[in-house]
């Protein structure tokens, strides 16, 4: 494939994502010596260009990617302004699909996502919130980073089974390079089905990034969008007011210690709420053992082919003996009881709802 233009030092292909601020490209980097490097090229869009207040948003997000080397966030490598022409971002290409793709052709082939792919995926998750909550500047200050848009969007899974917190355009931290970046009331950045109550009123920290990692667990071990109404008004309401189900009401095959981890994650009171995204890792990684279904990254990346193979192990087997290595059965689907619509399981499980709530 011929590239479609030349930006700077970057040879730019297929656009792969766009939003009201920027794009984003596949390219290549070509440095002095030869040596080319696959990236996802974030450009600002020209007509925003002359805005100091998003030029800035996008220059301290640049700022703030720096800091961030983890293997389950994506990795920058480059930003600036290439010039006469627009403020960019080059970042870790990552080979894969969004989790937002992946339940969508998941449901397109009457699938569900496997409990323990599930978990493994929310644990991941954890991995990445704990390193971004916790990151330092090089003076060994706390970031106070909080990603504030974590929705399977955002969240991608690589061809190698390893998840990729990506899009930090709109994370929340306490100063980069002396910016402070203030939550108002009334102020909403990110997807309202993932917005945390407290978020709504204005008051954020790291716990509201955990709620959001479980709307979405919610959701992947449920096969069916928690909040999602019909307008964003009715999707706020629902946030905060919505009785949630137990994911076991819907997912038999829930466990109570998983109902638990997600209830939690789920507690309109931030007090109430995992306090920090090691604690909901570790609690993850608790049920993870006493089920016996561990599963690792080479398995996760074997069911992510399966979904997309015409037969299940046939996908599975020719990455196999491309790699000459030995094929590994592993189950695409698991039996799953019909799941109702919210509003019958909530009328159906009212009493069940009554049960003794988590510590």
């Amino acid at each position: 494939m011929q590239p479609s233009e030349r930006f700077g030092s970057y040879h730019v292909y297929e656009q792969i994502g766009a939003g009201g601020m920027a794009t984003v490209h596949r390219a290549v980097r070509v440095d002095k010596d030869g040596t080319k490097v696959e990236v996802a090229l974030k450009r600002l869009n020209p007509a925003i260009a002359q805005n100091r207040h998003l030029v800035e948003a996008f220059a301290t997000e640049a700022r703030l990617l720096r800091y961030l080397d983890h293997s389950n966030i994506a990795q920058t490598y480059d930003h600036g302004k290439a010039v006469g022409s627009s403020y960019f971002i080059a970042m870790e290409y990552v080979r894969g699909r969004t989790l937002k793709q992946l339940v969508a052709d998941c449901k397109a082939k009457v699938q569900t996502v496997p409990n323990e792919i599930a978990l493994n995926i929310a644990a991941q998750i954890c991995d990445a919130l704990d390193y971004a909550h916790t990151a330092r500047d090089e003076k060994d200050r706390p970031l106070g980073i909080i990603h504030r848009d974590v929705c399977p969007a955002n969240i991608m899974l690589s061809e190698a089974g390893f998840v990729k917190l990506i899009d930090f355009g709109l994370a929340k931290t306490k100063a980069v390079r002396g910016r402070n970046h203030d939550t108002q009331k009334g102020v909403i950045k990110g997807k309202f089905n993932y917005v945390a109550p407290e978020y709504i009123d204005g008051q954020l920290d790291a716990r509201a990034d955990l709620w959001a990692t479980g709307v979405v667990l919610y959701e992947l071990l449920t096969n069916r969008r928690l909040f999602n109404g019909p307008n964003d008004i009715e999707t706020i309401s629902r946030v905060r007011r919505l009785p949630i189900p137990r994911p076991s009401l819907a997912n038999p095959q829930v466990s109570p210690e998983l109902d638990d981890i997600v209830m939690k994650a789920l507690q309109r009171e931030p007090r109430q709420r995992w306090q920090s995204a090691t604690k909901m890792g570790e609690a993850l990684r608790s049920v993870i053992a006493q089920s016996g279904h561990y599963v690792d990254y080479r398995q996760v990346a074997d069911w992510v082919t399966s979904v997309y193979a015409d037969n299940s192990g046939e996908g599975i087997a020719a990455r196999r003996k491309a790699q000459n290595t030995p094929v590994v059965a592993f189950p695409v689907t698991r039996p799953i009881a019909p799941r109702t619509s919210i509003v019958d399981t909530i009328a159906a499980g009212a009493k069940r709802l009554l049960r003794k709530p988590t510590k």
